[in-house]
């Protein structure tokens, strides 16, 4: 377990919002021209070729979840999954959680924040049906995306400028909405938008035309947005189709044949174009297919022995694109934060609702249960 040491941090609501340049709202942005578009100035167009030369690139992979923090997920799984590894420089590895807003144990959160891993943005509802996050208005998202984010600032006692990436639910962006309900409520980064793998691409910013394909149906940004982030997810190869999550990959069998097949996904990226591997993990998988669990560990223990791949947050690679170094210079961010929790556990209504919710809090319970247009839990 990493040791840190709890200091009080006092935190506030407001959600500072990062500055990007204007642009021209409904005209389609022009181009990417790598000639013009130059990472110097904070520009980068989407490509698969590395920012370095390939072989002296380092490999990261990023481990993410964007489920409810809950106790029991975080007792069973993360904690015996994640905590006590090391990368090649020995410093503690690195994850991110979007964190969603119904059911989340923010106690929790403050927990795997303490702990350095990074802690996004994933909405208040995390409604399951596509056709809303599709068809949603920059109003609506940006209570979803603003008010999560001044949610667990508030409640996990997080600064606000440590939250700076996003990922929608069901990874349905919503074209041009999307980015700017992002860039309204403070987010810096998006992490919702998958590439085929032959398509992998590395981080990239929407300064000009995105030349990533959509693959879910939805419709994706075509406007220009100066300084704002896409960090691509690559998909895997699964049973008979390419997959974005590790359940939707429907691999089965023994432990040995899970680790085996995610090392041989992993491999074709280490060896080739070396892009940014980003992998989405729920519980529900390893509730759902036998040996998945044990698997995932085993593939961690075995990239372990690779003195060339990082475990880092979506956070460390974004900070890595913008000032790219050699896998011999790479050093994993070793974060330790100092957010103070008290433990509230609250008993809550959703303002004109009469159900009850329950909600574990750093700081003292709110009047009613947070939600859209109400984040702070005021009363009525």
């Amino acid at each position: 377990m990493k040791t840190v040491v709890l200091l009080s941090l006092f935190v506030t609501a407001s959600l500072a919002v990062p500055t990007f340049g204007v642009r021209e709202e409904g005209v389609v942005a022009d181009a990417c021209k790598e000639d013009v578009c130059v990472l110097k100035d904070g520009c980068r167009c989407a490509s698969s070729k590395s920012p370095l030369e390939t072989q002296v690139t380092p490999q990261l992979i990023s481990l993410t979840f964007d489920e409810a923090v809950t106790a029991d997920i975080y007792n069973n799984y993360w904690e015996p999954l994640l905590f006590d590894r090391e990368n090649p420089d020995g410093a503690p590895i690195g994850a991110t959680f979007f964190v969603p807003h119904e059911y989340t144990d923010y106690q929790k959160v403050n927990d795997l924040y303490n702990s350095g891993f990074e802690i996004g943005v994933h909405s208040i509802t995390k409604e399951p049906h596509q056709s809303y996050w599709r068809g949603a208005t920059e109003e609506l998202l940006e209570q979803e995306f603003r008010g999560q984010k001044q949610i667990i600032t508030k409640f996990a006692n997080i600064p606000a400028d440590d939250i700076i990436g996003v990922r929608t639910p069901q990874l349905q962006l919503a074209e041009n909405v999307s980015i700017e309900s992002y860039i309204a409520s403070g987010l810096s980064y998006d992490s919702s938008w998958p590439t085929l793998p032959d398509h992998p691409l590395y981080p990239y910013t929407l300064d000009y035309l995105s030349a990533q394909q959509c693959l879910l149906g939805n419709k994706c940004p075509n406007e220009a947005f100066k300084g704002f982030w896409i960090l691509p997810i690559v998909d895997l190869n699964g049973i008979e189709q390419e997959c974005n999550t590790l359940a939707s990959c429907n691999v089965t069998g023994t432990a040995d044949e899970i680790s085996d097949w995610l090392l041989k996904e992993i491999e074709k990226i280490r060896s080739t174009t070396r892009v940014p591997i980003t992998i989405l993990i729920n519980s529900y998988w390893f509730n759902s297919t036998e040996n998945s669990w044990e698997g995932l560990n085993k593939a961690l223990d075995k990239i372990a022995t690779y003195d060339d791949t990082f475990l880092v947050s979506q956070k460390q690679v974004f900070n890595w694109i913008k000032n790219p170094v050699p896998k011999d210079q790479f050093k994993t961010e070793d974060v330790a934060n100092n957010a103070n929790c008290n433990n509230y556990n609250c008993k809550l209504k959703i303002n004109g609702d009469n159900q009850d919710r329950y909600m574990n809090a750093c700081v003292p319970c709110p009047q009613a249960y947070p939600w859209l247009g109400n984040p702070d839990g005021d009363a009525a």
